[in-house]
């Protein structure tokens, strides 16, 4: 009986050691998680921002995915992954425009359980609604970015002008600065209209701008109307009359941005990134470009109407990664006002924050985070949502019928009625 009363203890003690063993391993258990976000986007201090985040979380490793830096690879990469059912990146950088159509492809996971409401206010609500379905937010905004106007300081007070605040007022300055100027190779307006989507995103300004607005109140896509043939009458007429070059229709952002920074062009509409490109030592405008809003149509009030097309990256998470927790928490990390000012001032990319106007280091550091604050409270994001998984053909659409136009292959109003017929198709409006 001793014996085997000292037999049972024995295996007692062997059984609650390895309990204890098994138990102790599960609470320092590793777990390995991936992020997916582009070199540009994150600035050279991310790999320290992640280092602190392991500091504080020993049990997590962090892999940083370095995804191509042009948008379409980045989502193609996601895309095969996602149909995979693999679960990397666990957490994936988004393009604003994408939400839509990861929600409707179950691409993602609702994030309401793991930020709270108060957490979420924080945030630029219009963002927050890009990546919004029935209630759930499916992805948190890293940083805002949008389409701004830029404007020679110099060329206007040697004309004595103010700065334009309609389109009207831009063509007609224009006009005087280039006479002046008596330069061939000076050009009125310079922006991006080649057959991409920032031309959406400049038809969108222009149409905003008249007062109009892509969206109904059903929350159908709006193309042919009175305001959509405004703008984009505008748009041809700024060709016709000579205020934008015919070049204007093959120019990205990085052309658009060139002829200003080569002092050929007093006017500039494009996104937020140039601001350094056109500020460096080596810029031959540094000293005297400008940041404005976005003119407006006659009529319309240029303080508080909406229309500079504005973007933001966002994260969400795999929905087939196996630690949601230790990526929710990661996305707080990061998105933590402390996190999103660093990158604001190191990058330029600023926090879509609600108050952030306000925020003395910013301010200090980057002083024209005060203009591109005012224009992203008189920002609107592209229809994504509403389109969902059929956002890119809609945009696609669009560019092809404003580009038509544009070159002259069809009248504005027979444009804006084939694109809304291939629209109500696409959508089933």
């Amino acid at each position: 009986m001793l014996r085997l009363r000292t037999f049972l203890v024995g295996l007692m003690v062997v059984f609650v050691g390895t309990f204890a063993f098994a138990a102790g391993e599960q609470e320092v258990e590793e777990v390995d998680l991936q992020i997916g976000i582009a070199p540009r986007e994150v600035g050279d201090t991310f790999p320290e921002k992640i280092a602190e985040f392991e500091e504080q979380n020993p049990q997590v490793n962090v892999d940083w995915l370095e995804v191509p830096g042009v948008p379409g690879e980045q989502k193609s990469l996601y895309v095969t992954n996602l149909v995979g059912a693999s679960d990397e990146p666990d957490i994936m950088a988004l393009d604003v425009i994408w939400p839509g159509e990861f929600i409707a492809n179950n691409w993602t996971i609702p994030l309401n359980d793991y930020f709270t409401d108060e957490e979420l206010a924080d945030f630029n609500p219009a963002l927050l609604d890009a990546a919004t379905v029935n209630g759930e937010v499916h992805a948190i905004p890293y940083y805002q970015n949008a389409i701004h106007f830029f404007y020679r300081r110099d060329l206007l007070d040697d004309y004595g002008l103010d700065v334009p605040t309609t389109w009207a007022e831009l063509e007609e300055k224009a006009d005087i600065i280039l006479e002046g100027e008596d330069d061939p190779d000076m050009v009125g307006y310079s922006s991006m209209w080649a057959e991409i989507e920032g031309l959406f995103m400049n038809y969108l300004q222009f149409l905003w701008g008249a007062g109009g607005q892509i969206v109904d109140d059903a929350g159908n896509i709006v193309i042919d109307t009175p305001e959509g043939e405004q703008a984009l009458e505008q748009m041809v007429g700024m060709l016709e009359r000579g205020t934008a070059p015919d070049s204007l229709l093959t120019y990205d952002p990085n052309d658009a941005q060139t002829v200003f920074r080569q002092g050929r062009t007093p006017f500039l509409v494009v996104q937020g990134f140039v601001w350094d490109l056109l500020t460096a030592d080596d810029s031959p405008v540094a000293d005297v470009v400008e940041m404005g809003s976005v003119p407006v149509f006659d009529g319309v009030d240029p303080e508080t109407t909406p229309r500079h097309a504005t973007g933001a990256w966002m994260f969400a998470i795999n929905p087939h990664s196996e630690h949601p927790d230790e990526a929710a928490e990661l996305i707080r990390y990061l998105t933590t006002e402390e996190n999103q000012v660093r990158l604001a001032i190191e990058t330029g990319n600023l926090p879509p924050r609600v108050g952030m106007e306000d925020h003395e280091e910013l301010l200090a550091e980057k002083p024209i985070a005060e203009q591109q604050f005012k224009n992203f409270n008189l920002g609107n994001v592209r229809p994504s949502m509403e389109a969902g998984e059929d956002y890119s053909e809609l945009s696609s659409i669009m560019q092809r019928y404003i580009h038509g136009a544009l070159l002259g292959e069809m009248e504005v109003d027979e444009a804006l009625q084939s694109a809304q017929e291939e629209a109500d198709a696409l959508l089933g409006q």
